[in-house]
């Protein structure tokens, strides 16, 4: 079934705590920006906020497998999180509605079609997608069967992939 992929998911916005307020950082909260998407999922991080710096800001916590797109400057660029990080504001938060489709199916398809947003980019200094943008996006979603047949495939190349890096890092030291 086709859907906008704005109906399959809840897009987040995210954002940063002041930067002048140093109570509001080097905490326990992971805070990703663009340079953290490496891989499938953040191995590491370039800044933790603190709990206040959660509270007194318009940051949002992710929630199990949420899916995180980057939205300006380098734009399509994918990743899921576990329960618990935040984002910065160049960077969409999807989450998944379960009823239609699983989380790690739009991380896949985002994936395969990271030339969609490339190509629905503006702005005049930075490439820009907005929420807009996810109102123009068809989705071809299959039954969820079908999206969990698709993804065990999948996370068995991702694991080649992974045991290929690991390899050709152990090599290079």
């Amino acid at each position: 079934m086709k859907y906008k992929l704005s109906e399959i998911v809840e897009i987040i916005s995210g954002g940063t705590p002041k930067k002048t307020i140093k109570d509001y950082w080097n905490g326990e909260i992971p805070w990703i920006t663009i340079k953290d998407f490496r891989g499938k999922y953040p191995e590491t991080v370039t800044a933790n906020i603190s709990k206040k710096g959660l509270e007194k800001s318009p940051v949002k916590l992710t929630d199990e497998n949420d899916v995180l797109i980057s939205a300006r400057g380098t734009v399509g660029e994918v990743m899921m999180v576990h329960k618990g990080y935040t984002f910065n504001q160049s960077i969409y938060g999807l989450r998944a509605n379960k009823d239609k489709v699983i989380a790690e199916y739009i991380y896949y398809w985002l994936l395969a079609n990271k030339q969609i947003f490339t190509k629905n980019v503006h702005g005049s200094v930075f490439d820009t997608i907005t929420k807009k943008t996810f109102d123009y996006i068809q989705v071809d979603v299959p039954n969820i069967r079908k999206q969990k047949e698709i993804i065990t495939k999948l996370n068995i190349i991702d694991a080649k992939i992974n045991t290929n890096r690991q390899v050709n890092d152990n090599l290079a030291v």
